[in-house]
């Protein structure tokens, strides 16, 4: 057999070889390369979130310090919001300067520091608004070009790269975004998991500042008259049978409230400074001002004929074996007041005056003797305020389900300039 080979057949394989090591080189530079752009973009990223962050922080304390709220919230030259947005772009641009990063406010190569003042209007869908979004952005923008051993030879602008940050700074809000009355349950309008804002009765119901929201629906029980003044009513479901005296009609919305925006952290009972008893103190006694808990195992009970008074007060009740958590009779009397928003209460909780953590119902009929003031704070139960007679409740409501019902006048008044706030926040929005 003859073994020998062809002439046009010798160095084929250092053809193969030089093309794989080009292929390999390729590989290697591409890792390389690619790594170190992947590394210096992580880097720029890192450095534009805490520009940002630090820039929106700086804000949020000067709108905290102007006593900027969403309520005086002003965008005009000259205003506190203003003032504090300039603040931010230079914190921001300061933060970037000390991890080495050069760049200017209003720039036009992507290295830009800039703070806006903006909102965002949400609308029901029947096109009335049901919120505003008031903010300040704060933005930081980086780029940079990693110096490349390899790949320049064959993409020269490869390894640019461009980042950006965002952070949200948003003023202090009233708890439920500013509505008077709150249910939390996702229900629907019929079968056994209906829930939500529940308006019965025969009676009228005038709600004054705020309104009316439910993450479930708004029910109609009976025959009642519904009246909203400076405010509305949505619901995320809603039924198909509103009377017409219901001013204004309920609109639906396609938004349910975040845990984040009435996440309010129990009180402190083992405070030496709380009052732990099994039961309220009655007339001639007064309450001292403070924290209030109620550590009956049946809740809260006030009968007819009973009186209870008590200013500056969280009355807080965390379990029970009781139908009840609270429950006030309509021939009781009660002077309730929970402790000024703006004050320091500590263990009491500024702005509310019952907290109920359990799911047991809270029932509070109401009698023109009777006068609450403060936040009914109960988000697992169902609230009942039951008009026996022309009587206010002045204050929030919220809970998983809210009972409005009576066959009288029956005012709830909200003033978000007295109500519980959450404090300025901050969010790295991009």
């Amino acid at each position: 057999m003859n073994d020998k080979y062809k002439n046009s057949e010798k160095g084929q394989a250092i053809v193969y070889l030089a093309i794989g090591l080009v292929v390999f080189l390729g590989f290697v530079a591409l890792a390389i390369d690619g790594g170190m752009a992947l590394a210096d973009r992580r880097h720029s990223q890192n450095g534009a979130d805490s520009a940002s962050l630090a820039g929106g922080a700086a804000a949020a304390v000067k709108l905290e310090q102007f006593g900027v709220n969403y309520d005086n919230w002003n965008c005009n030259t000259g205003s506190p919001v203003e003032k504090a947005k300039n603040w931010a772009e230079k914190i921001a641009r300061d933060r970037a300067t000390a991890n080495n990063f050069s760049i200017v406010i209003d720039a036009t190569d992507h290295n830009d520091v800039n703070a806006e003042c903006g909102s965002t209007t949400y609308y029901a869908d029947d096109g009335s608004i049901w919120f505003v979004d008031k903010y300040i952005d704060v933005t930081v923008e980086i780029s940079a070009t990693t110096p490349s051993n390899f790949l320049q030879l064959v993409f020269p602008t490869a390894l640019h790269n461009e980042v950006d940050a965002v952070t949200r700074v948003h003023p202090p809000q009233s708890i439920g975004f500013g509505y008077a009355i709150v249910a939390l349950h996702p229900g629907f309008c019929t079968g056994n998991d209906s829930g939500g804002v529940i308006i019965g009765g025969s009676g009228t119901t005038t709600i004054n500042g705020g309104g009316i929201f439910s993450n479930g629906c708004i029910i109609n029980e009976g025959g009642p008259t519904l009246k909203i003044e400076n405010g509305g009513v949505f619901g995320n479901r809603l039924d198909k049978n509103y009377p017409n005296d219901w001013i204004p009609q309920p609109a639906e919305v396609d938004f349910q409230f975040p845990t984040s925006n009435y996440d309010i952290d129990p009180p402190n009972c083992s405070d030496p400074a709380a009052h732990v008893e099994d039961s309220l103190p009655l007339y001639p006694e007064t309450m001292e001002p403070g924290l209030w808990c109620i550590t009956n195992p049946k809740g809260i009970k006030i009968n007819a004929g009973d009186r209870v008074d008590g200013d500056g007060v969280t009355i807080y009740v965390t379990s029970n074996n009781n139908n009840t958590a609270i429950f006030i009779n309509g021939q009781a009397e009660l002077h309730l007041s929970a402790p000024d928003p703006k004050s320091d209460s500590f263990p009491a909780i500024p702005g509310v005056l019952f907290y109920v953590d359990t799911t047991i119902p809270v029932t509070l009929d109401g009698t023109s003797g009777t006068n609450f003031d403060g936040m009914i704070f109960a988000p697992r139960s169902l609230i009942t305020l039951n008009g026996n007679s022309k009587n206010n409740y002045n204050g929030q409501v919220i809970g998983w389900d809210v009972k409005l019902t009576g066959n009288v006048t029956m005012n709830v008044n909200f003033n978000s300039d007295t109500a519980l706030t959450n404090p300025t926040s901050i969010e790295l929005a991009k």
